[in-house]
């Protein structure tokens, strides 16, 4: 039987391929998520990392450091924003990628689960100043930036 001579077939295979592609987009994304690229997923064996570590626990997790202190750097370019109640949204936004890019960094380095995990708590909450416009956040802000400063 050839494709295509038979009539109506066609509609519930082509529903299940777009199904399928859906899944794997929502697969790939979480993958994303969790720091995971496409270099970790095919990487050779036989340069390093299997494809099968996860990304932090391939690098022994040990550039958490370097990842807070792009963060920092980042707080503090901000600081203006924040003093002036100016482009808050943009402000916001940063401090949910640097919530997430922590998140990854830290993903596998047992003995900073706890600094991390009060942190993003911090950050979460100077987020939740930031659209409240709270005249609190410039000193969230400060004191998240000492923090860091003292975790690393």
């Amino acid at each position: 039987m050839a494709w295509g001579s038979k009539k109506g077939g066609g509609g519930p295979a082509w529903l299940a391929l777009l199904v399928a592609l859906v899944a794997l987009w929502i697969a790939w994304s979480a993958y994303r998520r969790t720091g995971g690229t496409l270099d970790t997923l095919v990487a050779n064996p036989l340069h390093g990392t299997p494809a099968s570590a996860p990304p932090a626990e391939a690098e022994g997790g040990s550039d958490w450091r370097a990842a807070l202190d792009r963060a920092r750097e980042r707080l503090v370019s901000r600081r203006d924003e924040v003093q002036e109640d100016r482009d808050l949204e943009a402000v916001q936004r940063d401090i949910a990628e640097i919530r997430a890019s922590l998140e990854r960094a830290w993903h596998g380095a047992g003995e900073a689960k706890e600094k991390w995990q009060d942190l993003d708590g911090e950050l979460d909450r100077l987020q939740r100043q930031l659209r409240e416009k709270s005249g609190q956040a410039k000193e969230t802000l400060d004191g998240l930036v000492r923090r860091m400063k003292d975790a690393t």
